[in-house]
This record gives C-alpha cells, structure tokens and sequence, in this order.
C-alpha cells in the first residue's frame, strides 16, 4: 500500500498516462498545469494533504466533498487509507485531464491505448474461449451437465481476474500501449497460454471454493435477476461477459420450468478509473470486437452477445459509486436498491472485494458470512488475491499458500477464492451504523461483531412487524393473553404476541453468534446465548402489548453491552446506561422505524422499513438522523391520574397547560400509552414523555431511550438523577421515567416532589 501511493501511483502510472495523452495535453496547457501539479503533490505524498475537488462538471464531486473526503482533508497522501487514496488520484487524473468539461479531454478515456492494447493481447485467449462456450449454447445437456458447466464458466469468470495485468505487458522495453505487430501477437499468444494454464490449475489455487453451490443456485429456477458488479477490461471483461453469457443461455435450456427469461446487469463504472476498470463503452468495445473478429467462433459468440444487449437480456447499468471508495456497507441509498433489486450478485476483482471488507485487515480465518452479512442481496464474490487482506479462509489452507509463494502469496493473483453466500442477513444501513462506532473497544473485528447484533435484532423487528400486521387474520393464535394468564418475570400478564416476539428476539441473537448474555423482560433471568459473544442484549420485545388487539402503536426496544470481565451473568445486564454501546427502538406504526444510537457516532439514525416500492426483504433503509428540539410544548402522560400524582408533579402540568410555565406557552396534552410511539414523537416535536410512578424497567426500557435521547440532544430523568448515571440493583427493577427535551426536563425537576409512589391501576 504505501509502495503504491509513495512511488507506484507518480512513477509507473502517472507518467504513463501523461505520455499516452501528449496530445491532448499539448492543446490543453490548463491539463498539462494539473497534471504537473498533480504530479508535484506526489513526489512529497508524505507531506502533502488531500484536498476537495474542484468542480470540473463532474456529478460526482459534491458528493465526493460532503460525503467521502471530509475525513481525510487535511490528511496526507500517505496518512490515509490507501483505497481512499487510490480512487482519488484516479478522479484527480479526471479533473486534471478536463474528462467532465469542454476542452481537448472531453469525454476522452485517459487510459484507452491500454484498452486497446488489453483487447489485442487477449484475441488468442478469447479464440479458445469462443467454441467452449458456443458449444454450451448449441448442446442441449441435462441439468446436471448444465450445472457443470456452469461451474466452469464461473472458474473462467475468476481466473479472468488474473489476466488483468495483461492490460500493461511489455516486452522486451516496449510498453503496452506501443505494442503493435509481432509485440502485439506474442502478447496475445502469452495471454492464451496463460488462461488455458490458470485453468487447469484452477482447482489447485482455490483457497475456498463454493463454485458447486454457486453454480446450482445460477441455474436454479427464480434467479431472473442477476447482478455482474464488473472489475477490468480487456481479457477479464472477456470471461466475465463469457459468464454472463451462460447465465442466459442456461436459463433458455431450463425454460420449461421458468416463464421469465433471465436479466443479467452489467454494473460498470460510470467514468474511467483504475487504468483498466470497465465502463460501458468498454462492453460495447469488447462486443463490436468479438462481431467484427475473422474467427469464425469468436464472431458467433460476439454476435449472441450483441443479441443479449438488443432483446435486453443484458443490461449495462453505469454507475459512479463503483468508483468510489467508500466501503459497500456504506453505499449511497441507489446504489443499495440496485443491487437489492437482485436476485444474486456477482462481486467481481480486488478493489471490489476490499470495499466488500471495508478495506480492513480481518484474521483470515473470520467468516466470509459474517464480514459480508450484510450485503443487499445474495452473493459471489470472484476473487484472485493481490492485495493483503482477505476472510474466509481456513487456517491449513493459508499455512498451503504461504508455503507455495512466501511473502507473495497474498498479492501475486496466484491464489483465489469462490465465496458464496446464498442468505445474507442484509439489513445494510443497520450494519453501516455499527460501523461508526467510536469508543472503547471499537477494534474492526468488535464493530463487525456489533453490526451483526443490531443486524439480528433488526431482522427481528423486520419479522416482527409482519407477525403485527397479519395478526388481525390470525387473531386466536394473536390477540389477547397466553392460556393460563401467566406472567413474564415483572409480574404483567403476557400477550401472546410478547411470547413471539421474545422468541423473534432471541432466536435471532443467538444465531448471529455474537451475543454471550440476553435480558428481557419476558425472561426470568439473564440468559447466556453463545459461550463467545462478545455483547449483552437488554430488550423490551414488545413495548405497549397491551394495545395490539386494538390496532395501536406498539414497539421494541433494546440496548447493547460489551461483555465485561470477572462480574456474574446478572451483573452484566446491571449497568449504568452510560457503558451502553448502542441503543435503539423500532416504533411499528403506519410506517415502521427502526431508529439506532451508537457510542461516540452522534444523533441517532432513523431508518425506514417502508421506504422504496421494491423492498419486499424487510431491509430498513437510512432515512434521517434525529435530533430531538432544546425545548417542546407538549407532554405525555395519564392526565387521568392527575389526583394521585404528588403535589410538585401536579403544579408544573397546572402551570404549563395554563401557560404560567417557562415559556409562557399553554402545553397540550398528547399520550398514546406505547412508550416507544410517544417517545418517538417526543423526538420529533420535543417536550417530554414518560410515567411518574415507578412502572417502566430501568434495564431494557428506560437506560436505552435514554441514551437515544441523549444522542439527539435530549435527557432522561427519574425527576431527580439522570437515568444514564443509575446503576440496576436488579434486572427487572422499575423506575419513574421522563424523558425528552433537556430545557423541559430541567424545568420539571425544578418542581421537585414529581415522583409518585407506586400503584397499581386495573386499566
């Protein structure tokens, strides 16, 4: 990494590019200036900072400012992530060039001679390619003959990735871009030998291999929609289009037991980037080539893919966020829905596989299922190893490569992977929130851990809220109290529904692995989940129960621990709200929020179960951070209890309902009786919400909403003490509660005696 950005980046590429361009530099002095420029800022990389792009015309840079370098102004070259520093010398070689204005670079490719060069390199290759894949699509075959070779066509699309070098070969001193006549055919001739080798050692190089799983499933009937997100021209763009073009012939052989053809996207860069990564241009190129070719095969097989372009069977769907840096689990709302839209993901090359892993180093034996967890969509993920970093692969198996290519085995593209992940999790703004956690503890591997417990959870909630608005269709096995009137461990009668959702809850903790200790209200004591979880889980399933069988606004909440060392398991759900890591509630109304609060990352993030017309996953996607007012003009309490309440209590409601309060403004009255739902609002429009008597639990209602509302700008109080400084004496321990805008909750304590003894009430 610091070789590519202190010497690679100026010295191999930078030049390079400055001589395939002269001419359009020549008449552009202005181009000429930034690329001098640029060039100065990389020969002190270690010294000089990052700057925001000048606008150039490009649609992309607002987002580039506000969004990606924000973090990294005023960091130098060397100073940050090497991704981030990789994709943003390629969009400064655009703005240098003037690729988005008017001028002599203008919409001209800066790396097209060594395009052409990969495709002229790569023409023996695609000659022993073409009759193997025309073969497939000429023979009938049976389903398993299918699925084989389909399989093989996936290994083509893998090893295809190794091939991208050859896009810069040269030969006895001459560059790729110069390379023409005898140069040009021993490069092509190297490249044939080259792909017919790495296939046959395929086999031998995989470190993990899912290839049979992952050829079943292309096959498979459903999969109408699969996504390609393509990596490198020239010969890799050759075997990836080789892929996509057995996906559709596939589907045609099983059309009988399907009666939709299959839609194959292209994903490509929306601008030129990375010296050889693949824009729609590039496919059109690569198609026209294959057509026009005098091989007889090759044009057959060029002439079926311009097909698939014509009847839409292949989509080419350019995007800019494919070259970007910023991590997949941090992709912009679109980009999510693109690929959430598929029914399988092809993740293609290197780059693309370390922004998989948010470009972070992962012991390699880390599951490939709990990194990408979080991924919109099913996925396979083709890659040949050439950077050091990687998961997902088994301890003997990197003990293998090591030995084979010590100190290189990590980076020479001799060794792949075939990583398939048939049911992620999903829920990829629940898990990009995870990852800004900023506070003790916060290593990589804990915030992957973290983003698979609110992953869980929200899972849950996304279940949980189908269970809520089918209940009125199954309304004896919904509605009303479990048989017998049992009671959970704080003495309420259970609903049926509190039942289902401890069980949504727990179940899916204990699955994702991650999760040692688990309170709820509807368990007796703490439960020990998994033996290494590295969190504790305090949840209110189902807050407001009691209003389900009427149709009213009901919610869950919950809050998540670090597991800390030499206490009891009952003491690990016994701690002050202030050593929350995260905290949040899913408020299920006319739309279903699920709204998180993570240590050291800020106001809490709203997200949307409802939002989009395609999410039919239960994905919650990012609609807003939340901030709660300073101050309100509403509460929220049992106005009915007004006689019981004590005398500091019923002072201040006299007060601001009349208008004699702070603000001199009259208060109204608005109250639910769901806490999540009232809290919820209370965040929106201020004021404060709550229950004077001691009713609501310290553990799993009031300490999370609390530090909810703290992140927003609000407070929580028990009238007298902040909630977040109190310590449970027991895990179902019931405290009076207010909570919301800090002006309004000061003002209350102000009155003093606002804490009503405890009392029970039939309704």
């Amino acid at each position: 990494a610091h070789d590519t950005v202190s010497r690679r980046l100026r010295e191999s590429i930078l030049s390079r590019i400055v001589a395939d361009n002269a001419e359009t530099l020549a008449a552009d002095p202005a181009a000429a200036a930034a690329f001098a420029a640029l060039d100065l800022e990389l020969a002190d990389a270690a010294n000089v900072s990052l700057r925001a792009i000048e606008p150039d015309g490009g649609c992309d840079v607002q987002y580039w400012n506000d969004v990606i370098l924000p973090p990294w102004i005023g960091k130098t070259w060397l100073d940050t992530p090497w991704l981030v520093s990789e994709f943003y010398f390629y969009r400064r070689v655009l703005a240098a060039c003037g690729y988005f204005g008017r001028g002599p670079g203008s919409g001209k490719d800066p790396f097209q001679k060594d395009k052409n060069a990969g495709l002229a390199a790569c023409v023996d290759a695609t000659k022993s390619l073409a009759p193997k894949l025309n073969a497939f699509a000429d023979e009938s075959g049976d389903e398993s003959a299918t699925r084989a070779a389909m399989r093989l066509f996936v290994l083509v699309s893998l090893w295809g990735n190794r091939m991208d070098l050859s896009i810069w070969p040269a030969a006895d001193g001459v560059s790729a871009s110069g390379a023409s006549g005898a140069s040009a055919a021993s490069s092509s001739s190297r490249a044939a030998q080259a792909f017919d080798e790495a296939l046959r050692a395929g086999e031998e190089c995989l470190l993990w291999d899912d290839s049979v799983d992952a050829a079943h499933a292309l096959v498979a009937t459903g999969c109408d929609k699969v996504g390609i997100v393509v990596d490198n021209a020239g010969f890799e763009l050759v075997c990836d289009l080789a892929l996509a073009d057995a996906i559709v012939v596939a589907r045609g052989k099983t059309s009988s037991k399907s009666t939709t053809g299959v839609v194959v996207t292209l994903h490509v860069k929306a601008h030129p980037t990375f010296v050889s990564d693949a824009m729609s241009k590039d496919v059109h190129a690569t198609i026209y080539e294959t057509c026009a070719s005098t091989d007889k095969e090759t044009s057959l097989m060029g002439k079926r893919w311009r097909k698939h372009v014509e009847t839409g069977a292949w989509v080419i769907a350019p995007r800019f966020e494919w070259a970007q840096p910023q991590a997949f689990w941090d992709l912009p709302l679109e980009a999510v829905q693109a690929l959430q839209n598929e029914n399988l993901v092809i993740l293609k090359g290197d780059a693309n596989y370390r922004r998989l892993l948010g470009d972070r180093v992962w012991s390699l034996q880390t599951p490939f299922s709990e990194v990408a967890g979080y991924f919109p969509a099913p996925l396979l993920a083709l890659r040949t190893l050439k950077a050091e970093l990687g998961c997902g692969i088994p301890a003997e198996q990197e003990e293998r490569a090591a030995s084979e290519n010590p100190g290189t085995w990590m980076t020479d593209g001799k060794f792949g992977v075939v990583q398939y992940l048939a049911s992620p999790a999903r829920q990829t703004a629940v898990a990009n929130a995870a990852w800004r956690w900023d506070g003790p503890g916060s290593d990589a591997t804990s915030r992957k851990d973290l983003a698979l417990v609110l992953v869980a959870i929200a899972n849950a909630c996304a279940e949980l809220r189908t269970r809520l608005s089918t209940a009125p269709l199954h309304a004896a096995d919904s509605f009303g109290y479990v048989d017998g009137a049992t009671t959970n461990a704080t003495g309420d009668k259970q609903k049926k529904l509190d039942v289902v959702a401890n069980e949504l809850v727990r179940d899916a903790l204990t699955e994702c692995g991650a999760v040692r200790f688990y309170c709820s209200e509807e368990e007796t004591s703490v439960v020990e989940l998994t033996g290494g979880g590295k969190f504790v889980v305090v949840c209110d399933p189902l807050d407001g129960s009691r209003n389900v069988d009427v149709g009213v606004p009901v919610g869950t909440i919950f809050g998540v621990y670090l597991v800390k060392a030499g206490i009891t398991n009952e003491q690990q759900a016994l701690r002050p709200g202030n050593e929350l890591v995260a905290a949040g509630y899913c408020n299920y109304s006319s739309s279903t929020a699920f709204v998180v609060a993570i240590q050291g990352e800020g106001a809490p993030v709203e997200l949307d179960l409802t939002r989009g017309s395609s999410n039919s996953h239960g994905d919650f996607m990012e609609a807003r951070t939340l901030a709660c007012p300073m101050r309100g003009q509403t509460y929220s309490l049992n106005d009915a209890r007004f006689q019981d309440w004590p005398e500091g209590l019923r002072a201040y409601i006299t007060d601001v309902r009349s208008g004699n309060g702070a603000t001199k403004k009259q208060y109204s009255a608005r109250y639910v009786c769901s806490l999540v739902t009232d809290f919820h609002r209370t965040l929106y429009i201020g004021g404060w919400c709550g229950n004077p008597r001691p009713h609501l639990r310290l553990v799993y209602e009031c300490a999370p909403l609390a530090f909810v509302a703290n992140a927003a700008g609000g407070r929580g109080s028990d009238g007298v003490a902040d909630i977040l400084c109190m310590t449970p004496k027991a895990t179902h321990e019931r405290t009076p509660f207010f909570v919301g805008s800090v002006e309004d909750i000061d003002e209350l304590e102000s009155y003093g005696d606002v804490q009503q003894a405890a009392a029970e009430y039939n309704v």
